[in-house]
């Protein structure tokens, strides 16, 4: 009840509204709401207005048209995340809604056929353009919930199976609202800083409802998009998900993504082994080939030699100097053969080192030209928001917003006083 004596604040129309959405954003915030959708209509192809409602009431949604990533009905159970607003001009209370999950495995099948048939159609998971991974990678991506089963794992066999590697883990939620935006995220982390060489995008099996972010139209067009050959490995054999289609190579289980990006090394060390052996054989073998020519030679000589002894010493001694001369000959022709057959295989492994050595030159050139630490110390800056989100336009900082700025030394805080747009 008022208290006697005191008086109410007297506000216009416009600022009371704009005091209740103050109120609403700042006091309440984002919520997650669940209920049956009804009611769902686009208005000038651009804004999509729906109920969310259960048995006792209702309340009314609004987002953009390109903000729904699932092909909503009525009818279907749904989660919203969204923020309670007002309208500042007709003061109507509504959920401006950011993101929608939703529930029920009729729903979620419907959902995962219609999006699988769209992205067929446009070439996302034709095989022509999937890419071969890289043979020796030393740098690793790796997207999963740092809770996972998923992620020891995965950081096990990589270890187990060859030595020597960096890792960068980006962690990520798997699922629930929130999960899509987060993986995007790391998509877009690894290919703008270009420090990997691979992805591995993994997580656990589960139902059609726990696998909603890897069947999410979003996360598919982030895997196309990568720069970056990535390997998809969600569940178990049985799971299947939209972005192991679209992946560059899909593993059947988050181990089985480990092996596939990197070699064993016991493999690899038997596969030395038994080539150095068959280099040793083939030098033996074709060494052995002329010794058994002279010694056919040499028992050849020796039967004419043993007629021509009654003919003469004169004869024989020159028949003998002959055929000395012949194996001689062969001999050395051996010697010579062999000897361009091993300076031909060093020369072969001298070539290979040396382009080997030539694309890593070129590599960690390129790694130093694009090195965001280079593009700063010639007077660049990176500037990020609160949430430590990159802000790659004016359209995203508001005034009195405070920002962070990067630079080569260091980093200093600013407060965003005016904006100006380019003309």
């Amino acid at each position: 009840m008022r208290e006697t004596g005191a008086t109410p604040k007297v506000y216009t129309v416009s600022e009371f509204v704009s005091y209740i959405r103050d109120f609403l954003r700042e006091n309440v915030g984002f919520v997650l709401i669940q209920g049956e959708a009804s009611g769902l209509h686009i208005t000038q192809d651009r804004f999509v207005w729906f109920e969310l409602k259960d048995k006792d009431t209702s309340v009314s949604c609004f987002m953009m048209k390109w903000e729904l990533k699932v092909p909503l009905e009525d009818g279907m159970e749904i989660k919203v995340l969204g923020l309670p607003q007002l309208f500042q001009k007709s003061g109507r209370f509504h959920i401006r809604v950011e993101e929608i999950e939703l529930v029920g495995a009729g729903a979620l099948q419907k959902a995962f056929e219609a999006l699988k048939k769209k992205l067929e159609k446009e070439g996302l998971f034709a095989e022509a353009r999937k890419r071969a991974l890289p043979r020796f990678p030393e740098a690793i991506g790796l997207i999963t919930s740092p809770d996972a089963a998923a992620y020891t794992d995965v950081l096990r066999i990589l270890k187990n199976r060859w030595a020597g590697l960096t890792i960068k883990f980006y962690p990520v939620a798997v699922q629930g609202i929130g999960s899509v935006k987060e993986i995007v995220r790391a998509f877009d982390y690894f290919n703008y800083s270009k420090n990997v060489e691979v992805i591995i995008l993994t997580r656990g099996g589960g139902s059609l409802e726990d696998l909603q972010s890897f069947n999410s139209e979003d996360v598919a067009r982030a895997i196309f998009s990568s720069a970056i050959p990535v390997v998809c490995g969600v569940g178990h054999e049985r799971d299947e998900s939209l972005s192991d289609y679209v992946a560059d190579l899909r593993a059947s289980t988050p181990s089985n993504a480990a092996e596939l990006v990197v070699p064993d090394k016991r493999e690899i060390m038997e596969n030395i082994v038994n080539l150095a052996r068959s280099t040793h054989d083939i030098i033996t073998s074709e060494t052995g080939k002329y010794k058994d020519d002279i010694h056919e030679m040499a028992e050849r000589m020796s039967g004419r030699v043993t007629e021509r002894v009654l003919h003469g010493e004169t004869l024989v001694t020159s028949l003998i100097n002959r055929a000395v001369g012949r194996i001689e000959h062969r001999i050395e022709a051996g010697k010579t053969l062999i000897a361009g057959r091993i300076t031909r295989l060093i020369g072969s492994f001298e070539r290979a080192l040396a382009i080997f050595g030539e694309r890593i030159t070129s590599s960690v050139r390129l790694l130093k030209n694009l090195n965001p630490q280079a593009l700063l110390e010639r007077g660049y800056a990176l500037i990020w928001n609160d949430k430590n989100e990159l802000i790659k336009s004016v359209h995203y900082v508001k005034i009195d917003e405070t920002v962070k700025a990067e630079l080569a030394d260091g980093a200093f805080f600013s407060k965003i006083t005016r904006k100006l747009k380019r003309v």
